[in-house]
């Protein structure tokens, strides 16, 4: 019986300091079970790194923590799948807030603004007209604003061709006129 009680040595203590040696968790510390006398006698750090440096107690690997699942997961749900109405916990805001939304909307649209500018491809009266449009909700997305920057151009083309044809007209009016006063002078 008395036999029994040696051989059963804990070993809690040891493993205790084997783990902060060996800067782990205890579960994760090996022990020799053939050595468990001659580690039962180890009381101090000094002792247990010997131990250690002997081989009779070890580190076990760290355990793998597959991220294999996870990835295929992730992948799916950029596809849209496991996004229905039963995965949805929160409201509509708190999973995509409209500020946040609202606030990438501006940037592309001012991007948008800012390079046509650049390129010469709007002035800056029409730049300023359509800055102002697009805080003020007028375009849902860059297809829209370049469609309303096109329709604006176009009809900025067709004012100047209208403009420039009834210059015309009104100098070929005064010319009729100048025309008809030297004639009834000379009469």
């Amino acid at each position: 019986f008395f036999l029994i009680l040696l051989v059963m040595v804990s070993l809690k203590s040891q493993k205790r300091l084997a783990a902060e040696v060996l800067k782990c968790g205890r579960k994760r510390v090996w022990m020799d079970p053939n050595e468990v006398e001659q580690i039962g006698q180890a009381n101090s750090r000094v002792f247990v790194r010997k131990l250690i440096k002997d081989g009779l107690i070890m580190k076990r690997k760290q355990k793998v923590h597959s991220r294999a699942r996870a990835r295929l997961h992730l992948e799916a749900k950029r596809k849209g799948n496991h996004t229905g109405a039963g995965k949805r916990r929160g409201t509509l805001e708190s999973r995509m807030p409209t500020k946040i939304l609202w606030v990438r909307r501006q940037r592309v649209l001012r991007r948008l603004l800012r390079k046509y500018r650049e390129a010469k491809k709007i002035d800056r009266t029409l730049y300023h007209k359509f800055y102002l449009a697009s805080k003020g909700n007028q375009f849902k997305n860059r297809t829209v604003l370049i469609e309303a920057i096109f329709k604006e151009k176009t009809k900025k083309v067709e004012t100047q061709k209208l403009e420039a044809q009834q210059d015309a007209r009104r100098q070929k009016n005064l010319e009729l006129r100048k025309k008809r006063a030297e004639k009834q002078q000379k009469l």
